[in-house]
């Protein structure tokens, strides 16, 4: 999963969709941390995990650890139900 973040913002929550211009869809993200020591990549995880309704160890950074742009790894014992989710998510993003 592609993702935009914005660390520091006043309001966590999911935003939405956009198409960056390598012609990929991201998911944008805020997140209140900062991004010292990994604190926004955790919340980052957790916030998409909760919106996923998938815990929290399900979520991971694999790639622009220190980027705002973010390749997220989710693993999931059913695919279908990941798939479903990950499809409203992206077309009515939560808050």
């Amino acid at each position: 999963m592609f993702v935009r973040v914005q660390p520091k913002a006043s309001r966590a929550g999911i935003g939405g969709v956009r198409t960056g211009a390598d012609g990929r869809v991201r998911l944008t993200a805020k997140v209140r941390a900062a991004p010292d020591k990994g604190a926004a990549n955790t919340e980052l995880c957790a916030l998409v995990a909760r919106a996923l309704g998938a815990p929290k160890s399900t979520v991971s950074v694999i790639s622009g650890a220190t980027q705002r742009e973010k390749t997220l790894w989710v693993v999931s014992d059913d695919a279908q139900a990941l798939l479903d989710a990950v499809t409203a998510l992206l077309h009515d993003p939560a808050p």
